[in-house]
Order: C-alpha cells, then sequence, then structure tokens
C-alpha cells in the first residue's frame, strides 16, 4: 500500500489492521507480544492482566489482581499464543479468551467460538468505519465494561461491550456513547479500536500505510 492510501477494503480484514498498526499497538501493548510464545493459558493470564492495567489508566486503580490463569485447550486449532496470533489476529483470539468464563476457570477454544468472534467484529466493522468524524467532547471514561473489568470479571465486561455495540447501533447520533464504545473495545481489540478511534483523531500516530493521510473514510484500494 502506497504512502497516502486509504485502507485497502471495506470489509473486516484483522491482518490487514495488524499490519497497519503493529508498530504502535506491539509497543502499547509489549506485554502482549512478549507473551505470545507462551501456552494459551498463561497468555490469557497475562492479557487479563494488560486489560486491567489500561481499564485503570486515567481511573482510580483497580484492586482486581489477576490470579493464575486457568488451563485452555483448543481443539482444532493452535496451542500457544503466537501461532493463533498469525492465524486469527489478537483481536479475535483476545476475545476468544476473555468472553466466555471467568479467566480462573479451564477454558476450551473450538473454531465455532474464533468464527463467532470474527462474525461479531465484522459486523461492528460494518456499522462504524463509514461513520463520520465526531466532535465529541462529552463522553464516558467509566461504564460498565471498565467497572466489569476493575471487578475482574472478564467475561462480563465483553458481554457488556457486546451491550454497548447494540446501544450504538441503536443510538447513531450519540456521538458521546460512540466514543465510549470505542476506548472500551480498544481494551480487548486494539487493532480495530486504534483504527477506528483514528478516524475519530483521537491517535497521534498515523497507520504505517498511510502515514500523513488527511482522507480517513476507509475507501477501497
Amino acid at each position: 500500500m502506497s504512502k497516502g492510501t486509504p485502507y485497502i477494503s471495506p470489509e473486516y480484514n484483522p491482518h490487514a489492521l495488524q499490519r497497519e498498526w503493529g508498530f504502535l499497538v506491539s509497543a502499547e501493548r509489549h506485554e502482549l507480544f512478549e507473551a505470545m510464545h507462551k501456552s494459551l493459558g498463561t497468555f490469557r493470564a497475562v492479557l487479563c492482566g494488560s486489560v486491567v492495567q489500561h481499564a485503570a489508566e486515567g481511573s482510580e486503580s483497580s484492586d482486581a489482581m489477576p490470579g493464575h490463569s486457568a488451563k485452555v485447550t483448543s481443539e482444532g486449532i493452535a496451542q500457544e499464543g503466537e501461532q493463533l496470533y498469525r492465524e486469527v489476529g489478537l483481536d479475535i483470539m483476545t476475545l476468544a479468551l476473555l468472553a466466555d468464563v471467568p479467566a480462573s476457570r479451564p477454558l476450551h477454544l473450538t473454531q465455532h467460538s474464533l468464527i463467532g468472534h470474527w462474525r461479531w467484529l465484522r459486523d461492528v466493522w460494518r456499522e462504524t468505519q463509514s461513520r463520520p468524524k465526531y466532535d465529541a467532547t462529552a463522553f464516558q471514561t467509566r461504564d460498565a465494561v471498565s467497572d466489569a473489568v476493575q471487578n475482574g470479571k472478564n467475561n462480563l465486561a465483553v458481554a457488556e461491550l457486546r451491550k454497548m455495540f447494540k446501544e450504538v447501533q441503536h443510538a447513531p447520533e450519540n456521538d458521546g456513547l460512540y466514543i465510549s464504545f470505542l476506548n472500551s473495545l480498544s481494551l480487548f481489540c486494539p487493532f480495530i479500536g486504534t483504527e477506528l478511534l483514528w478516524r475519530q483523531g483521537r491517535i497521534d500516530h498515523d497507520p504505517l500505510g498511510r502515514s500523513g493521510t488527511k482522507d480517513k473514510e476507509g475507501l477501497i484500494e
């Protein structure tokens, strides 16, 4: 992709987002990439800590300290973080590891689960990628998602994130709600979250292939 070229596709493409934002996300969430080569259970524990840490930034510190994450098994998919990252991307991987049960309980990953989270992110992308830039100055810094995270309830936090997305769909004129949703989305899905926040002028850096790009509408290459 040449410099100044808008986003490559109107459809959700996790691998394209990782190419565009890998330099920034790998620096801001370095703890995830440092643990990527470990087992899914170990990576899940690091992931929980990362989400709690970033949810607490700019607010009161959380009392929820993630303990040792329970074992993660898989069926027909990779059993360590680095390989799963290459196959499905971090955003889908994160939702799959945190959505269904508390991190203190064992988790069994399946293809069906991964596909379900991919479909949800595809719906998020279709709903948001063409939205205009908003000038929202008032938006919630604390919401049900961040409250659940800071109470150590990772699966409830993801459920609240999905609920928040439905509210965004039903209230497209509520720009403050939309920005709050993107902030919460970026906790769990930093690649799609960063892209959408950038389009709202809330990320200082430009993506790798669009340095200096003024058009953030996401046109087809």
